[in-house]
Order: C-alpha cells, then structure tokens, then sequence
C-alpha cells in the first residue's frame, strides 16, 4: 500500500502541474487503485479535451425585435400616454377653477397657459405614434386637428360661443374635430384680439363654459388612449409587444411603428418647417403649428428630440444594439446616431420667436439647416437602416424635395 501511495501521489502531483481539471477523475482511479481495485500497473490516461468553438449569438432578429418593442412600450410610450392623461386632468381641474372665480386675475390666466403649454408638450412626444388606441374613434384627430387649412377650430369654435345651447362634454364629443382639442383650447387662451382674453372679456361666461367642456373632452380622450394602453387596462401594450391583434408579427408592428416614426419626420420637416418657411422671407408664421401661443419652436424641438428615444428605445434595447450586437453594423449604427444628433443639436439652436426666424436670414438659414439634418435621418433610415433590418416600410410622403 505505501508502494501504490507514493505512484499516486507522485501522478497527481506531476497532473496537477500539468491540468488542473483532471484532478476529481484521477482521484477517483487512484483511490480505487489504492484499495485493491484493478492493475498495479494500470495507466491512467486522461480523457482528451474537446476543442473549443466561437459561440454565435443565440437570438433571432425577430427576438431583438421584441425586445425594442417591450423596452419601447415599457420607456417610452406608457409613461408618454400617463403624462398626457395627467397633464389633460390637471388643466381640465384648473379651468374649472378659473371659471369658477367671477374676477380671475392676469397671473391666473398665466397659470392656464402654463398648463396648456404641458399637455402640448406631452402630446408631441408621442405625436409620432399612430396605432393603437389613439387611432381608434377618431382620437386623433378630435385630440389635435392640426394643418387646418379651412379654418375648422376657428369656426368651431365660433360656432361654439354664438350657440344658445348649453355647452358641455357630451355636445363638445359630438361637434366637428377642430372644435374639441388642443388647438381649440389654444385659440380660446391665446386670443389675437385682447378683447377676447379670459380676464376681461364680455363674454367671459360663455367662453369659461366652452373652455371647460373642451378641457374636460382632452381629458376624457388622454384617459381613454392612456387606460386602454395599459397593462392593467386594454392592454395594448400586449399587442404591440408581441406582435399580436393588430400586428401579424413582431417584425410587422416594428415595420409600422418604424413607419410612423418615417412620417414624422417628413410632417416635422415638411409641414412644420418648409410650409411656414415658404420660398422667401418673411414666411408665412401665421400657418405654423401653435402660431397663436407662438410655442412652435418648442414643439418641433420635442419632435426631434423623441427621435432619439424611439431609436434607443427610450435607453432600453435599441436599435443600436440591434445593428451593432446582432447585426454587426456598427457602420450604420454610426451613421444613425449621428445624423439623429445633429437634427437635435441643430433644432434646439433655434431660438426665439418662430416668427422672427422666419423672417431674419439668420433665423432661415438655421431654419433651413435643421431641415437639412431632417433629411439626413431620412436618408440613412431609408436605405442602409431598412437594409440591414430588413424591413418594409411605407409612407405617403408630403416631401417635394
């Protein structure tokens, strides 16, 4: 026994040496060898090592796509339809204030203002999307009726205050789209002539009672879109995610929601910046998105800025992890984030009044650059990005250039 001792721990050591991972199976054999099992002279002879292969990714393209429509959902369009829902209930609430107050001041006014201005700013972070919900009932439409060149909200509206009836919610949710939304709500807070203003109006009564059934119409809307999104609601959110109802796949509600964000960008740069810009200067401001409370910068700057979080899927699994990790393009990837960047460095450099831009050479050409940059995203979105993803898009396009 001392004999066989000493061979197995002399093998032992001189394998240790050698590989560190035979060691639990030639244990085993020497401790059988040292109780009496098998030849004194028996070899051991390690079992060879399996060579090593590279590892390939595991995913499908149609997995990395769920993965940017659940982040996309969970980052960005859940909590947008919230904020919407929340800003809307707040401004609906503050207008029944206001109205209830017989002598409001100039600083109460303002504070109405403020609150339009939020829910403006949350709709046009999620502007963009247009299945689902917001789509169903005419949502959209009766939410924001924006170009309205036959003057809709204008005479909506106007049909609104000369009317005898009783104003409230459930007319306003039968009337014509112009006369229920935002851009309803605008015109009655941010009147061209100073006789028309909340404070000191004639009218103010009939105004408060057509202000106050619109607020509250937003509001209905913005919950309605916002409940049937959520997990707990409709559950859109399901739907889109997993390809299903609506979608035929993953790959096709990507395909749509890509689409969406394709015609965007075309509205943004066609119609919220070419159209107001006309061919010379001083620009026709007076057709431009929220022209009366003069937040068209603003709004458009919001538009560029949700570029990016559709792109990285609000932080989350993005598209550029899809074309670096999985499709290894980090070529396009570049290409992407890059010219995204751009149109929002060079869209929050717009400052000022958007009339003023529009009629100074300094305002037009930055104007102008913006533009430009829109078409950058445009250009790489639709030909290397839809190539690598290998997606379909379609859009009908207002671009002439």
């Amino acid at each position: 026994m001392e004999v066989k001792q000493t061979m197995i721990n002399t093998n032992l050591n001189f394998l240790t040496n050698k590989n560190s991972r035979l060691i639990p199976s030639l244990l085993i054999t020497a401790m059988l060898t040292a109780c009496g099992g098998g030849s004194d002279t028996a070899e051991i002879t390690p079992d060879p090592i399996a060579p090593t292969t590279p590892t390939t990714p595991t995913s499908t393209i149609d997995d990395e796509f769920g993965l940017w429509l659940t982040d996309l959902a969970n980052n960005h369009v859940l909590p947008s339809y919230q904020n919407l829902q929340e800003s809307s209930a707040l401004l609906s609430k503050q207008t029944i204030e206001f109205c209830a107050n017989a002598s409001p001041t100039n600083a109460e006014h303002l504070v109405l203002q403020t609150s339009w201005r939020e829910v403006m700013s949350s709709w046009q972070a999620i502007q963009w999307l247009k299945v689902g919900p917001i789509v169903e009932n005419n949502r959209i439409f009766r939410l924001h009726y924006w170009p309205d060149s036959k003057d809709s909200v204008g005479r909506g509206v106007t049909n609104l205050l000369a009317s005898s009836e009783e104003i409230n919610q459930a007319f306003i949710a039968k009337q014509s789209v112009g006369s229920q939304g935002l851009p309803a709500i605008e015109l009655l807070l941010f009147p061209e002539a100073s006789q028309d203003i909340l404070t000191n109006a004639n009218d103010k009564d009939k105004r408060c009672q057509v202000l106050t059934a619109i607020s509250a119409n937003v509001a209905t809307i913005t919950e309605e879109v916002n409940s049937e999104w959520q997990i707990a609601g409709g559950n859109y959110h399901a739907q889109l995610t997993q390809g299903t109802g609506d979608f035929s796949s993953k790959k096709d509600a990507v395909e749509e929601l890509v689409t969406n964000w394709l015609e965007q960008i075309e509205r943004v740069k066609d119609e919220k910046m070419l159209v107001p810009l006309s061919v010379s200067s001083p620009g026709i401001p007076t057709i431009a998105e929220h022209a009366l409370s003069d937040t068209s910068v603003l709004s458009l700057q919001k538009n560029i800025a949700t570029f990016s979080v559709i792109y990285s899927a609000g932080g989350g699994h993005g598209f550029d992890n899809i074309l670096i990790d999985h499709l290894s393009q980090q070529n396009i990837a570049t290409e992407m984030l890059t010219s995204i960047e751009s149109a929002i460095t060079n869209a929050n450099a717009l400052a000022g009044s958007y009339e003023t831009l529009l009629k100074t050479e300094a305002g037009r050409a930055q104007i102008t650059v913006t533009i430009d940059s829109l078409r950058g995203i445009r250009d790489v979105l639709t030909v290397d990005f839809v190539q690598a993803t290998d997606i379909n898009i379609g859009f009908n396009s207002n671009d002439g250039d």
